[in-house]
């Protein structure tokens, strides 16, 4: 018999009411032509890491409706179970979309090509996640002009705001203020309580841990969940 799981350790205290910035106000056209899976308000992450990974149970036994794949890093890595994982999970009606992870020290222009090159429109539900978790070596003022100009792109080629994602203390100490028109997803592990962003920015998604369980995954895997007064049609492609 089918079983569902819930949320690894999370409580109704960590997720309270918060104010909502509407979509529209953002620039972000709510609309989305891609299928919106709105059963569920948590979703995972998944790459190479987590093996082969059996869709039919993860959907048959799990309380999630969307899933990000990582498709691409840097100028010219391509994750191997990128497509593999994309069109099953698309095949047992999740919300998909994809994630590129940012290499500072690579020009922008090199990392959007391959962006482009494998991250299709007509294969997305969901717009795809710029993943920002390092400084590299540049200084502060080209990490942010870099990354402008990447987000630039990938706007102007997909039609709609990217959805960003980082660390809460990445964000507090490299992105305080930047990207304002965006939604993001912030990562914090400590489920007692949800993220705090200094500039007292809201987020469309908490990643709360990534240690989670879910069937047909074996090992560990990043869930997260929408915010409360947050739709996911909000990120929809």
């Amino acid at each position: 018999m089918a079983y569902v799981i819930e949320p690894d350790g999370m409580v109704a205290r960590a997720m309270p009411e918060s104010k909502v910035r509407p979509a529209v106000a953002m620039n972000v056209k709510p609309a989305s032509s891609g299928h919106i899976n709105t059963s569920y308000r948590e979703g995972i992450d998944v790459s190479h890491y987590q093996g082969r990974i059996n869709w039919d149970q993860v959907a048959g036994g799990s309380r999630i409706s969307y899933a990000y794949m990582k498709a691409t890093e840097g100028a010219t890595y391509v994750d191997d179970t990128y497509t593999y994982n994309l069109k099953e999970a698309k095949r047992v009606g999740l919300s998909v979309g994809s994630y590129h992870f940012y290499r500072p020290n690579v020009s922008p222009q090199q990392q959007f090509q391959n962006i482009k090159n494998n991250i299709r429109p007509e294969e997305q539900d969901l717009v795809p996640i710029i993943d920002i978790e390092h400084r590299g070596s540049v200084s502060e003022t080209k990490f942010i002009a870099d990354l402008a100009e990447l987000i630039r792109l990938v706007e102007n080629y997909y039609g709609k705001k990217p959805l960003l994602y980082s660390y809460q203390n990445f964000y507090n100490r490299h992105l305080l203020g930047k990207f304002k028109n965006y939604h993001w997803m912030i990562a914090k592990y400590d489920q007692s309580s949800q993220p705090v962003l200094k500039d007292g920015k809201d987020y469309i998604m908490w990643q709360y841990t990534s240690t989670g369980s879910i069937p047909g995954i074996k090992g560990n895997v990043d869930r997260s969940c929408l915010m409360h007064g947050f739709v996911l049609g909000q990120v929809g492609l």
